[in-house]
């Protein structure tokens, strides 16, 4: 008995315990060759090591990885090993004269090299001192692209198991092929969305650039018209009818309306442009707190809605544009007063953190639609449930972008998870001074 030093089998012959190592060996190699190709994008790389490994593994004297050319009339070396450079450079390969059924999808053995004539230079593979040829077909996709050969430099009858061990090394060679295709694919498509995006985010700038021009163009006349009606409502030019005056209360309305618009529309573009951060200079919290509170409470008081408050008695310093700030509290009370029912009820918390202030505003209003939770700070969102609803839609927009440029977080959750009713916009600003603010955002 014949006992394997490897794994402890026992064979009855020499000749079966040698083609068991032989198998080890076959199989070790195959498993090292996969490692490879998925540890490289390189698919030269990887087909250089297969030719390499298989050489050694079938103690043969060269290996070559042939693949089609894309007209299909040649096959072009693509890895060699053991092979000179004269040889492979002897001339163009037709895969009508070169083992032709090999790339039909079957594997070839050729005894003598030097006098078959599917072999293409008989006369070069005596000279190169190849005996025996063993070619098998690369499938990749069910279509063959090529082949892959082993040379010997004595006549040699190759084995299923050689043949198989061959055949296993083709079809890692067309995987790595495969990887690389479709790494190639994925770059590019990734560098076609990264130019796209580039391209787009030029383009959103062109349009805020547009916009704060057009915006700031428009406000001063509309504003002269909206003081010359509060001139003519106010009867400083002389008694107006009744009917003159409900006109031009509309027409008041309506530029009032209009100015909201370009303010939103001017704060994106000073956002985008990033020049909140130019606002910014240390302030009492306390003083945008009691500004938003008042607002708060004079339109909660209108509908008939209860407004709470949960504020620590002592309110840091912040570095913060205190105007931005303050529009962001206002507007997030005011969202939730405008969508509450009389005689439902909105709450302020803020939380002084220690590295951070949260603020909390929660209603027991109509809430947003789950589905949509995602959607709320895009411009000009309007949830599914509030349509009718009046104002420009840029305002939670608004809301995030000035929460961002101060280095914080914004999210919301309906329905508010203590009530179960209505909803709950959390945001955060960080507590910051002037130059550790600087150092984040050059960052």
């Amino acid at each position: 008995m014949f006992r394997c030093d490897i794994c402890g089998l026992e064979f009855k012959t020499a000749q079966g315990l040698a083609a068991h190592k032989r198998s080890m060996r076959h199989v070790a190699v195959l498993f090292e060759v996969a490692k490879r190709i998925s540890s490289s994008l390189s698919a030269n790389e990887v087909l250089e090591s297969i030719v390499e490994s298989t050489a050694h593994a079938a103690k043969v004297k060269g290996c070559a990885f042939l693949l089609l050319s894309p007209d299909r009339k040649q096959l072009m070396h693509t890895a060699t090993y053991g092979l000179s450079d004269w040889y492979v450079k002897k001339g163009p390969l037709s895969p009508e004269k070169s083992l032709p059924r090999a790339l039909v999808g079957e594997p070839v053995q050729v005894l003598n090299a030097a006098e078959d004539k599917n072999v293409q230079y008989r006369w070069h593979q005596k000279k190169e001192g190849i005996a025996s040829i063993l070619a098998v077909p690369v499938i990749l996709d069910n279509e063959v692209i090529g082949v892959m050969r082993i040379y010997t430099a004595e006549p040699r009858q190759f084995s299923e198991a050689e043949i198989s061990f061959v055949e296993g090394a083709a079809s890692l060679g067309a995987l790595a092929l495969q990887k690389a295709k479709l790494h190639e694919t994925v770059s590019h498509d990734l560098q076609q969305c990264n130019i796209d995006l580039s391209r787009l985010q030029d383009e959103r700038r062109n349009v805020f650039r547009f916009l704060s021009v057009a915006t700031h163009d428009l406000k001063a006349p509309l504003a002269a018209v909206q003081t010359y009606l509060g001139v003519l409502l106010g009867g400083y030019s002389g008694e107006i009818a009744q009917q003159q005056r409900n006109i031009l209360q509309r027409c008041s309305v309506r530029i009032i309306e209009l100015l909201e618009l370009i303010s939103d529309l001017l704060d994106i573009s000073k956002i985008q442009a990033g020049q909140i951060v130019a606002e910014m200079e240390e302030v009492h919290l306390k003083a945008i707190v009691d500004d938003s509170l008042d607002t708060g409470r004079t339109l909660a008081e209108r509908k008939g809605i209860k407004i709470e408050f949960d504020i620590p008695k002592r309110l840091p310093w912040l570095y913060c544009a205190s105007s931005r700030l303050q529009y962001v509290l206002t507007h997030l009370l005011s969202n939730a007063i405008t969508y509450t029912h009389p005689g439902g009820s909105v709450e302020l918390k803020i939380v002084n953190g220690r590295r951070a202030i949260q603020f909390e505003v929660s209603d027991t209003g109509i809430g947003i639609p789950k589905d949509e939770l995602g959607q709320v700070f895009q411009e000009f969102f309007r949830a599914s449930n509030n349509v009718g609803a009046k104002g420009t839609g840029l305002g939670l927009s608004i809301a995030k972008g000035v929460v961002e440029a101060h280095g914080g977080l914004i999210w919301a959750e309906s329905p508010c998870l203590e009530t179960g009713k209505g909803c709950k916009f959390i945001f955060t600003i960080p507590k910051r001074s002037r130059e550790n603010h600087l150092k984040v955002t050059v960052t």
